[in-house]
């Protein structure tokens, strides 16, 4: 019975741990040669944020992604997908954009 008790007490444990990995919110951006695709990203407050960035052109300034606000900036192989998480936010806007300033990037709406 005490056996019986620890496993259901386990496997509750587990599936709280799960249900917090899949309220992770994946967003998926590409580098085109329109830049950053799409422009505007829509998430949620206080749920952590993946960014799941491609970049897909190698005639682009955008060989990085910089969030200047969070203090990240990655290199950005072509045809590979980098991710970057960001955490939990807060209501607002982050902007991102290419590693030198020179390529107009895009913002997160946290609403």
């Amino acid at each position: 019975m005490k056996t019986m008790i620890l496993a259901l007490a386990l496997m509750g444990s587990f599936n709280a741990w799960s249900a917090d990995v899949s309220n992770e919110q994946v967003v998926n951006i590409e580098v085109t040669e329109n830049g950053f695709q799409p422009k505007s990203l829509d998430v949620k407050p206080n749920v952590p944020v993946v960014l799941k960035i491609t970049r897909k052109i190698d005639s682009t300034c955008s060989t990085q992604i910089q969030i200047p606000s969070k203090k990240t900036k990655k290199d950005l192989p072509l045809n590979e997908t980098v991710s970057i998480s960001i955490g939990k936010l807060e209501k607002g806007e982050i902007r991102f954009g290419c590693g030198m300033n020179m390529m107009d990037g895009g913002k997160i709406l946290i609403k």
